[in-house]
């Protein structure tokens, strides 16, 4: 199973903002620790902001920070709200797909058990739950001196 680059980048933000708790960051600063498109982190940050994962402030002065306490932001609900589904084969699409065996298969059911074990692994852990190293992030951040309370 893979992760969009949608999803991908929505957990490192959060990661980051774990970290640097150090009040409001800028996108720019998130794109730049991890060498990654500015452009496409404030779609993601503006997606995280209407979920209520982030509060998004506009102008000179803005920038974004989480909404929540790491340890209240569950890593399933959040890749289930950032990804567009997991119609991992066709009859599992919206549409149903264009499958001939469609009415007499029993793959769907085992994908759709296997998508449930790969997302229940995410429902296991919190934020705060992969942020509990934070010092050792910070650093590979290149943030030293901001790193937030150990979660």
């Amino acid at each position: 199973m893979k992760l969009t680059l949608h999803t991908d980048y929505a957990l490192r933000m959060l990661v980051y903002l774990t970290v640097n708790r150090d009040g409001s960051t800028r996108v720019a600063d998130v794109a730049e620790s991890y060498g990654i498109s500015r452009n496409h982190l404030l779609k993601v940050a503006l997606r995280l902001g209407r979920l209520g994962y982030l509060t998004n402030v506009r102008g000179r002065s803005g920038g974004i920070a989480l909404a929540r306490k790491p340890e209240e932001i569950n890593l399933g609900e959040v890749v289930r709200q950032m990804e567009d589904g997991f119609a991992l084969v066709e009859c599992m699409r919206a549409d149903g797909g264009n499958c001939a065996i469609t009415p007499a298969c029993r793959l769907k059911g085992v994908v759709r058990k296997a998508v449930e074990a790969f997302l229940s692994a995410f429902d296991d852990y919190s934020l705060a739950d992969i942020s509990g190293n934070s010092e050792v992030l910070a650093e590979l951040l290149g943030l030293m001196g901001k790193t937030a309370e150990p979660a």
